[in-house]
């Protein structure tokens, strides 16, 4: 099953574009603007800037590489489960 994507709207250096993710994505993204207390926009400016960098070929899969890797290195090591709830 594909999970649909959301069309939003974020400003790169100052510009209107529009960007289509699933939601996990997206909150994602929001999740690290919070960590890293910068906006959305802050950071996807910066991710527009490493497009080349992170082997993306748009914005859109720039986040997503950058989210998985962000929350990955976040991640407990192989070997050492996470505490359960």
């Amino acid at each position: 099953m594909q999970a649909a994507r959301k069309p939003r709207n974020v400003f790169i250096n100052g510009r209107r574009t529009s960007m289509r993710l699933e939601a996990a994505f997206w909150d994602g993204l929001v999740e690290i603007a919070r960590r890293e207390e910068v906006t959305v926009g802050t950071l996807c400016t910066r991710l527009a800037g490493e497009l080349e960098t992170l082997s993306a070929g748009s914005l859109s899969s720039a986040v997503r590489v950058y989210v998985l890797s962000y929350f990955r290195t976040a991640a407990p090591p192989p070997g050492r489960r996470l505490a359960r709830r």
